[in-house]
C-alpha cells in the first residue's frame, strides 16, 4: 500500500489537528488527508507503524477513492497518532 502516488487534497471537516513533528516544540496542522500523508510520509517515526497505522493509511486512500468519509479517515489517523504516542490536540 504506497501513499506516494496519491494526490490528496480532501479537507476533511473543519477540526484540524496539530501533531507534533521530529523537531522538539514544533508542530505541523493537518485538515486535509493530503497533510495527514504527507505527515505519516514525512515525519511519523519509524518504528512505530503499528495496526493503527495500517489501518490509517488505508482509511485515507479510501476516503480520496469516496469509499470512506474524511471524518473516519481523520479519526483512523488521530487513533494511529495515539497509538504511536504523538502527541498531538485538535483545534
Amino acid at each position: 500500500m504506497n501513499l506516494r502516488p496519491l494526490q490528496l487534497k480532501i479537507r476533511w471537516g473543519v477540526d484540524a489537528a496539530y501533531i507534533e513533528t521530529r523537531r522538539v516544540g514544533r508542530y505541523f496542522t493537518i485538515n486535509t488527508t493530503e497533510k495527514a500523508v504527507e505527515y505519516m510520509l514525512e515525519e511519523w517515526p519509524e518504528k512505530q507503524n503499528g495496526n493503527s497505522f495500517i489501518a490509517a493509511k488505508q482509511a485515507l486512500i479510501d476516503a480520496h477513492a469516496g469509499k470512506i468519509s474524511t471524518e473516519v479517515a481523520r479519526r483512523a489517523f488521530l487513533a494511529a497518532a495515539e497509538e504511536a504516542q504523538i502527541f498531538f490536540f485538535r483545534a
